[in-house]
């Protein structure tokens, strides 16, 4: 049994999953990490252990092999790994763009069913237009480690408005945390985290920033629409979605790349709407790689 260390955002532990079925090839799979909610229920995840747990656990002391990879302080710093590339090649898997992530939520589906019935939702969209936080707790201020990431408040409520009209028998949903920014108009979420997993695999579609949401479109197969702001969706994102950067068209360019901009992200809420109209729901979900 091999034990692996998977720190980091529930992004980027969501990432890591796509690399499972072929780590369990080598042996059986043990992870040590902060987001159990990733890993758990999967079939070929022997045990999640919570990080708090001190690593010489005696769970983690029966492996063969205890393995750390730590994507941001490796090759994938050039810019031109997409993050489960670089997983892959940091524990010499194989990778093709076709490899996604997969979280295991199905065991959630009745308190999603309820909470749908209980504010009377049939259709939805969901959107994610801030996050990045590291850790939250009720008695924390708000705190974004890369908050360049976040769709201006001015434009999402824009956005909310558009879709409001647009689409007037569908409800909006919000999936940012409790301390994070509401939208008139919006029903903010208060599941946890993985039942909103759960709640996108029956979404007409989502709008999102490089945040969870994307990640977990490309485990549930649901199409929509993500906005770029200090990273890249070559590194991060996935095909089947619309990505969308203020300075890209339909492909990657880097030499029109500055993370630091802050209008990387500030995409016209018109054009947002327009390519959401027109997403293709029969794309399959690979990495982006351009």
């Amino acid at each position: 049994m091999n034990t692996y260390v998977v720190e980091g955002g529930v992004g980027k532990c969501s990432a890591f999953t796509a690399l499972i079925p072929k780590l369990r090839k080598k042996a059986e799979v043990q992870i040590y990490t902060p987001y159990i909610g990733c890993f758990a229920n999967n079939p070929d995840v022997k045990l999640v252990l919570e990080q708090t747990l001190p690593l010489n656990d005696a769970r983690i002391m029966a492996s063969q092999n205890i393995f750390y990879s730590e994507p941001y302080k490796s090759n994938f710093q050039f810019g031109k790994q997409h993050i489960i590339e670089s997983y892959c090649d940091l524990h010499d898997v194989k990778y093709t763009p076709k490899l996604r992530p997969k979280l295991y939520t199905e065991h959630l589906k009745e308190s999603v069913d309820k909470w749908l019935e209980e504010k009377q939702i049939k259709d939805y969209i969901l959107v994610q237009l801030s996050g990045g936080q590291s850790s939250w707790n009720k008695n924390d201020q708000y705190m974004n480690i890369n908050p360049n990431r976040n769709y201006p408040y001015f434009l999402g409520q824009r956005l909310i408005d558009l879709l409001r009209t647009n689409y007037p028998d569908t409800a909006i949903i919000d999936c940012t945390l409790p301390n994070e920014p509401t939208f008139h108009g919006a029903i903010k979420s208060d599941l946890h985290w993985t039942q909103n997993h759960e709640l996108l695999k029956e979404a007409k579609g989502f709008i999102a920033i490089d945040s969870c949401l994307n990640h977990f479109s490309a485990s549930t197969g649901t199409h929509g629409v993500v906005l770029w702001g200090s990273t890249r969706w070559t590194q991060f994102g996935y095909s089947h979605n619309k990505n969308l950067q203020f300075h890209m068209g339909a492909t990657w360019d880097e030499t029109k790349y500055n993370e630091s901009d802050p209008r990387n992200v500030m995409v016209d809420p018109e054009i947002i709407l327009a390519e959401f109209a027109k997403l293709d729901t029969n794309k399959p979900v690979a990495c982006a790689t351009e």
